[in-house]
């Protein structure tokens, strides 16, 4: 395990907004207008109450946003990935970035995205663009422990990314913040420390986008896969504009039955294997809680925002509709923002599809026609955005 004193060192040295910083006083001005450098953007709702976004064509079109803002929705996190991963591509072939376009992979999908964040500037609806499907992230190999393969064909290309995507969008009126990395992971060993993450991309990322943009709000999550019980060692970014954030699926084996070799049939509340390799537990309210319980104190040790920036579950997982609402309870009792995973690409994850719909890779609306409970839940919960 990598010594967190030993990583708040290292980053402490690359200077202002990169650094770890210890003690209340650095984590207070996350709550002030960041004055050293420019005012905020964005000011933030007082709860982001929200769902994600995938890419694919047509996700992105105006009346989705319309949708959204009837729904109440206040936030939308867009997971942003080249054409050619999101099917948007116009002739189906990679599309090198270079020196005179870095954003080359990425053309129909920007061109979408700012069709997109007009209606919903126009709506009131806040976007939180997340470097997802990047160039490159596909040829890393998870079997490398030791970082390299990770840096070679994330690095470089996360930065390009960043430096680009911070110019070209920084006057876009509905995109207040930028997710740095969704789910940073360079192996399926999860007793291994994220060492090429902690000290080398993300604060290199955060600088890329600050030498851009010196105000607008950034995401970070912890490495692995933005696991909540990984804030036992997430640094403290000294920098006042920074949100931080988690994906909660726990009970894995229960939340994605159905999805690949995942077996169905695995029930909520009851006596889950998270994953295969470990052995049944309750997994109820409770067990929930104590699953993001890390996430949630670290935001209490240090002062700061704690968003819940994806969750879901299969529609046709048993107990699926109580599993939301627990998880939906917890986090307005935690004071932690929440955005939904998803109801939009393949409508496995979408709860207005009934539990024996077929499945579809891509629907017009984002609402499938089915009432269910855990649908009307989160309208229920979305509503007090509006209320406010």
């Amino acid at each position: 395990m990598f010594d967190p004193p030993s990583r708040r060192n290292v980053l402490a040295s690359l200077g202002a907004g990169a650094a770890v910083v210890a003690g209340t006083a650095a984590a207070q001005a996350f709550q002030r207008s960041p004055a050293s450098r420019a005012p905020a953007l964005h000011s933030l709702p007082d709860r982001m109450r929200g769902l994600n976004l995938e890419l694919s064509p047509g996700s992105l079109a105006p009346s989705i946003a319309r949708e959204l803002a009837g729904w109440g929705v206040n936030t939308v996190r867009v997971n942003f990935s080249t054409d050619l991963a999101s099917g948007t591509a116009p002739d189906k072939r990679v599309v090198q970035p270079s020196r005179a376009d870095p954003l080359a992979p990425y053309r129909t999908n920007i061109a979408m995205l700012k069709v997109f964040t007009a209606e919903c500037a126009r709506l009131g609806v806040g976007v939180m663009l997340s470097a997802s499907g990047i160039f490159g992230r596909d040829t890393v190999n998870l079997d490398d422990s030791t970082g390299a393969s990770f840096r070679a064909g994330v690095g470089g290309s996360l930065m390009r990314f960043w430096s680009a995507m911070a110019r070209e969008l920084r006057d876009d009126p509905a995109i207040f913040a930028y997710d740095v990395f969704n789910e940073p992971n360079y192996t399926f060993r999860r007793e291994e420390d994220g060492a090429v993450w902690y000290d080398e991309l993300m604060p290199e990322a955060i600088r890329s986008i600050r030498a851009v943009n010196p105000s607008i709000w950034l995401v970070v999550m912890p490495w692995p896969w933005g696991f909540a019980t990984r804030y036992s060692t997430m640094p403290l970014i000294d920098d006042p504009a920074i949100l931080y954030s988690f994906h909660n699926y726990t009970p894995h084996n229960y939340t994605h039955q159905g999805v690949g070799a995942i077996p169905r049939g695995a029930r909520y509340p009851g006596s889950i294997r998270e994953y295969d390799s470990e052995p049944a537990r309750r997994w109820d309210r409770l067990a929930l809680a104590a699953s993001m319980q890390p996430a949630f104190d670290f935001a209490r040790q240090h002062n700061v925002r704690m968003i819940a920036s994806e969750f879901g579950v299969a529609r046709w997982a048993p107990g699926g509709d109580r599993w939301i609402a627990d998880m939906l309870s917890i986090f307005e009792e935690n004071d932690a923002d929440w955005l939904f995973h998803t109801y939009n690409t393949w409508n496995g994850w979408n709860p207005s599809f009934g539990p024996t719909a077929p499945e579809t890779a891509t629907h017009p609306t984002l609402y499938g026609g089915y009432d269910s409970a855990a649908h009307r839940t989160l309208r229920r919960y979305w509503s007090r955005n509006s209320a406010r």
